[in-house]
C-alpha cells in the first residue's frame, strides 16, 4: 500500500479554469493556510481511492516502493484547494509571499518536506504547505477522477456527430483552434470524444481531431498579479473610451454586465438564471424593446440581416440537432458574441466562428 499523504484539509470544489492561462487573482482568493476546510466528500473520496487499492491488490513497485500508476505525475503535485495558496518565500507562514498556485495548479516538486514542499510552476518558485498539495499517483488519481478536460480542434473544420460513427447525423461543424469541454461518458468507445459546444449542442467528434488536455493551471507570481492586474485595468479604460452613445452599443455594455451569471434552463433571470432567448429577451426588454420568449420565436418575428452585415446587438441564431432553431447570441463586435450558453460555463462570450450560425436578426435600426 502506498504511503498516504495528508491532504483532508483542502476543499473538493473545483471549478472549470481556462488551460493554462492564468485569471486575474484577487487578495479574496489568495487563501491563507489556515482558511481551507475539512469536506466529508474528500475523506469519502480518499477512502474510496483506499477500497479501489485493497481491492486490487498490490500492484508494480518502483523507486522508494511507492506504486506507480500515473508515472506521468511523478515529480510533479497539484494544489488540491477552493480557490488559491500561497507560494511562500521560505518555509514559513510568516515568509513573504512569492506567488499563488491555484485550484488546479500543477507545479514541479523541486524538494519535498515533512510539512513543506518546495515547488516550480510558471515563472514562480517557493515554499506550499503540504496539506494543500496531492503528489505522484494521488494527483493523478484526483485528476483523472474529478479535473475537467477540454478538447481542442487540430483540424481546419471538424463535424460533431449524434453517434459515435461517421455515418450518423452531423449536429454542427466547430472550427480550428477552438476549445470545448469533454463530457465523460459510460457508453464511451475508443477514437470518439463527446463534447459539449453550448445549451443546444452536445455531440461526438473524432478523437483523431481534437488535442485532449486537463484544465491545468500553473502559478502566479506577484509580479504577474500586478501586472495582470494593470492589464486589465487598462483593457477595462480602453472597452469604455471605445463605448458609443448608440442604442446599440448601450445594449451590448449592458448584456455584458452579466458574464459568469447561471444559465438556467426556461429562466429568465439576468442575474439568478436564463437560457439562451431569455437572455436576448431580458436583455432588450430593458430598454423597452419586446421581442418573443423562444429562439425560434426571436428569429421568426424580427427583421432579418445578412450574416455578412450584423452590427453590435443583432441576434445569431443556430439550428439544433432536430434542425429548429435551438440557440440564439448577440453579437458584440469584434468577432465575438454573448450568450447564455449551457448549465456548466453560464453567461459568456465566445469567438462569431465557435458554431456556425445559420441566421441574424436585428431589433434596433438606425
Amino acid at each position: 500500500m502506498r504511503k498516504r499523504i495528508g491532504f483532508r484539509y483542502a476543499f473538493m470544489m473545483m471549478t472549470a479554469v481556462g488551460l493554462l492561462t492564468p485569471s486575474v487573482v484577487s487578495n479574496a482568493e489568495i487563501l491563507d493556510e489556515s482558511s481551507v476546510g475539512i469536506s466529508y466528500a474528500l475523506d469519502q473520496y480518499i477512502s474510496n481511492l483506499e477500497e479501489q487499492e485493497k481491492e486490487n491488490g498490490e500492484s508494480e513497485q518502483v523507486g522508494d516502493g511507492l506504486t506507480c500508476r500515473y508515472p506521468e505525475f511523478e515529480g510533479k503535485c497539484l494544489a488540491y484547494v477552493e480557490e488559491s495558496v500561497n507560494v511562500r518565500e521560505e518555509p514559513d507562514e510568516d515568509s513573504e509571499r512569492v506567488g499563488s498556485l491555484p485550484v488546479n495548479g500543477i507545479a514541479l516538486v523541486v524538494d519535498k518536506g515533512e510539512t513543506w514542499t518546495k515547488i516550480e510552476s510558471g515563472i514562480t518558485e517557493g515554499y506550499v504547505r503540504n496539506d494543500f498539495l496531492l503528489f505522484g499517483d494521488a494527483a493523478g488519481a484526483y485528476a483523472e477522477a474529478t479535473c475537467p478536460k477540454r478538447a481542442k480542434v487540430n483540424t481546419i473544420t471538424l463535424n460533431v456527430r449524434a453517434e459515435q460513427t461517421e455515418d450518423s447525423d452531423c449536429l454542427t461543424i466547430i472550427p480550428e483552434g477552438e476549445s470545448y469541454e469533454v463530457i465523460p461518458r459510460d457508453d464511451d468507445v475508443d477514437g470518439w470524444t463527446y463534447i459539449q459546444v453550448d445549451s443546444d449542442i452536445k455531440g461526438y467528434v473524432s478523437s483523431e481531431f481534437v488535442d485532449i488536455s486537463y484544465g491545468f493551471s500553473h502559478a502566479i507570481s506577484v509580479e504577474e498579479e500586478e501586472e495582470i492586474r494593470k492589464q486589465k485595468e487598462a483593457e477595462e479604460a480602453a472597452r469604455y473610451a471605445e463605448m458609443t452613445s448608440t442604442k446599440r452599443q448601450e445594449v451590448v455594455n449592458y448584456a455584458l454586465q452579466f458574464l459568469g451569471n447561471p444559465y438556467v434552463y426556461g429562466g429568465t433571470s439576468l442575474t439568478n438564471g436564463t437560457d439562451c432567448s431569455g437572455f436576448t429577451m431580458s436583455v432588450y426588454a430593458h430598454f423597452g424593446y419586446y421581442i418573443p420568449r423562444t429562439a425560434g420565436a426571436q428569429m421568426d418575428g424580427l427583421s432579418s440581416v445578412s450574416l455578412s452585415a450584423i452590427e453590435p446587438g443583432d441576434l445569431l441564431f443556430y439550428r439544433g440537432s432536430d434542425g429548429s432553431i435551438g440557440h440564439v447570441t448577440m453579437y458584440i463586435g469584434g468577432g465575438q458574441v454573448v450568450h447564455a450558453s449551457s448549465s456548466r460555463t453560464g453567461i459568456i462570450v465566445s469567438g462569431i466562428g465557435y458554431r456556425t450560425p445559420c441566421a441574424a436578426a436585428r431589433v434596433i435600426w438606425d
